[in-house]
């Protein structure tokens, strides 16, 4: 994409899904989304076929990973089944090759299209948060107000602490906080905290997507299982479920099976990788005569594995 474009990208985009915001958030606020990390097709008028690359690093096996993601695909009506987003994504995928990214990754439900190119769903587990009936009596006292920008510093020390020991979490620094919160789930976010004797212990991040309550992200200090168990029961409709993340935190579902709420686990297939650098994830994996397929399985397939949704493009 060159200068002066960005207009007819956002024209295409809400041309292909409907909605405008979002993809104007992103170029707004994302730190690290470039102009050339948006490829065109283009005929006489301006863009009609688009892909956007968007880098993020995340912890594997102790390291630190490039991860390239892809997101924005979009054709114009009158130019689809040309094979033009098919052109592009291969593009895509030997820009990220070249910048060093070890791995893409995407979410879609269109697994043909994307298993042709090379990418590989690796399904991820959800829960479903049911309140309890009859209603349970608060175990304690939760002091919970809405996230402000002057609580920044002690919720990123939270979400370093509490997603250091997850594998494929993403790694944050302050311009992609700042940024994040311009575009992951902006302008209807509900993100709220838990303090306790002054300092801040828990939070949750929720949106409404597709008629679902969605927890994008929560996090909690080492001794405050129950006050974030309470507050992911606090933003849980009465009649809908509230859509988890399954974080591999075995005492957080200790205290929401106390309180007793129902939990019920599915699998969400949305998540598909694709291998870019094979010898640097043979070497993590200690896997040297692995596919793509065994590589992905043991790198981002594993029981503590989670990529948090609030991350995605």
């Amino acid at each position: 994409m060159r200068a002066g474009e960005e207009e007819a990208l956002l024209n295409l985009l809400e041309g292909a899904f409907g909605v405008r915001g979002i993809f104007q958030r992103y170029m707004d606020w994302d730190p690290l989304l470039r102009p050339e990390d948006t490829l065109l097709a283009l005929d006489d008028q301006g863009p009609i076929s688009c892909v956007q690359i968007f880098s993020r690093r995340i912890r594997l096996r102790g390291e630190t990973v490039a991860l390239g993601g892809i997101g924005s695909v979009a054709t114009a009506d009158a130019y689809r089944e040309r094979g033009l987003a098919s052109e592009l994504m291969r593009h895509a995928i030997r820009e990220m090759e070249q910048r060093g990214m070890a791995l893409a990754l995407l979410f879609t439900g269109l697994f043909d299209f994307y298993q042709r190119l090379g990418f590989r769903s690796v399904p991820q587990a959800r829960r479903l948060l049911h309140r309890p009936h009859p209603p349970a009596e608060p175990a304690l006292e939760l002091s919970v107000r809405p996230f402000q920008q002057a609580d920044l510093e002690a919720i990123s020390a939270l979400y370093e602490s509490y997603s250091a020991a997850f594998e494929i979490c993403t790694v944050r620094d302050a311009s992609y906080w700042q940024g994040q919160l311009g575009y992951a789930g902006s302008p209807d976010e509900d993100f709220r905290l838990v303090e306790r004797a002054g300092r801040v212990v828990a939070y949750a991040r929720c949106i409404e997507l597709e008629g679902a309550r969605v927890a994008m992200e929560f996090a909690r200090s080492e001794s405050a299982a129950a006050e974030l168990a309470a507050l992911l029961l606090a933003l849980t409709p009465e009649e809908r479920p509230l859509v988890c993340p399954q974080a591999p935190d075995p005492e957080l579902d200790q205290a929401l099976a106390g309180t007793g709420a129902r939990l019920e686990t599915v699998a969400d297939p949305s998540m598909l990788w694709r291998v870019l650098d094979r010898p640097s994830l043979a070497r993590l994996a200690q896997l040297p005569a692995a596919d793509d397929e065994e590589l992905l399985a043991a790198l981002v397939g594993g029981s503590r594995a989670l990529y948090w949704p609030s991350d995605r493009f």
